[in-house]
C-alpha cells in the first residue's frame, strides 16, 4: 500500500465514525499549512478519496456540509479553517457518483457556491472537484457546463476552464473539442463586456484563468486550437490580445509549435 493508500485509509476510519469527527477537525485545522504559500494538498486529496464508492452514513453526510458551508467570515483566506472547507468540497465531488439524487443535487450546489466564493483556494476546490468528476464521466461536465454557460457570471466561467484545463480529461479528442467550444463562447462574450465590468475582480480571475487554460486546449489540438488564437488575436482588444499573448508565452506550446506561436504573434 502506498503512502497516500495509507493516509486516505487512516483517514476513513475518522470520516465514517461521528465520535472521531471533533477530532478530525482539530487535526486538519493543525495540519492546513495555513497562513502560508501553499496549503496541504496531499491531506485534502487523501480525504477526498475516502468517499470513493462509500456508503455514507448521514453523520459523515452532515460534517461535509458542515465544512463546506463555512463562510468566509468565519474561515478568511489564508486562515487554517479555511482548509475545512477547502476539503470537504472535493470530497463531496468524490462522493457524487455514489450519492443519490437528492444528494447530488446538494453536491453540485456547494460546488457552484465554491466557484463563487471570495476566497481564491475555494475556487480552485471547486475546479480540482469538478476535475476528480470529469476523470469518471466527462458528459457531468459535459451537461452541468453546457446548461450554466450562457447565463454563467464571470467567476463560473472562470471555474468552467479552470476545471476543464485538466490533461487527463483531455486524453480523448471529443473531450478537446468541447473545451475549445466553451473557450469560444467564453471568449466571443468577453467581447462584449461592459468597459466598466472589466475593472471588477470576477474579470480579472476570469481573464487570468483565460491565460493559461487556453494554452491546455491548444497543446491537445493544436490545428484547431491555434486557429482559434488566431481569430481572436485579430480582435481589435486590449484584454484580448493580453490573454492571447500570455497562452502564446507558455511553454507548452512555445517549445513544440514554434511556428505556429510566431504566426500568432505577428497578428498581434
Amino acid at each position: 500500500m502506498g503512502k497516500n493508500a495509507e493516509l486516505t485509509s487512516s483517514l476513513r476510519t475518522y470520516a465514517v465514525d461521528p465520535a472521531k469527527h471533533g477530532e478530525l477537525e482539530t487535526m486538519f485545522i493543525e495540519d492546513s499549512r495555513l497562513p502560508g504559500p501553499r496549503t496541504n494538498l496531499q491531506l485534502a486529496s487523501a480525504f477526498a478519496d475516502c468517499f470513493e464508492k462509500l456508503i455514507m452514513n448521514d453523520a459523515s453526510w452532515f460534517l461535509l456540509q458542515r465544512w463546506a458551508n463555512i463562510p468566509a467570515e468565519e474561515a478568511p483566506a489564508n486562515d487554517p479553517r479555511e482548509f475545512l472547507p477547502f476539503c470537504a468540497v472535493q470530497a463531496l465531488a468524490e462522493y457524487y457518483g455514489s450519492a443519490n439524487e437528492k444528494r447530488r443535487e446538494v453536491i453540485i450546489l456547494a460546488i457552484r457556491n465554491a466557484m463563487n466564493d471570495s476566497r481564491w483556494r475555494m475556487r480552485e476546490a471547486a475546479a480540482i472537484g469538478f476535475q476528480r468528476m470529469g476523470e469518471k464521466d466527462f458528459g457531468i461536465l459535459k451537461t452541468l457546463f453546457s446548461g450554466w454557460l450562457k447565463e454563467a457570471n464571470l467567476l463560473e466561467r472562470r471555474g468552467i476552464v479552470a476545471a476543464l484545463a485538466h490533461p487527463p480529461l483531455l486524453k480523448d479528442k471529443q473531450n478537446v473539442a468541447y473545451c475549445l467550444e466553451v473557450t469560444e463562447q467564453i471568449l466571443n462574450d468577453l467581447l462584449a463586456v461592459d468597459p466598466i465590468v472589466r475593472k471588477m475582480e470576477e474579470f480579472r480571475v476570469l481573464s487570468k484563468g483565460l491565460e493559461f487554460a487556453i494554452s491546455v486546449f491548444v497543446a491537445s489540438d493544436p490545428e484547431t486550437g491555434f486557429a482559434l488564437l488566431r481569430k481572436y488575436a485579430l480582435k481589435d482588444d486590449k484584454d484580448m490580445k493580453r490573454i492571447i499573448r500570455s497562452n502564446l508565452g507558455k511553454a507548452r506550446l512555445t517549445k513544440k509549435y514554434g511556428e505556429q506561436v510566431e504566426e500568432v504573434w505577428e497578428i498581434l
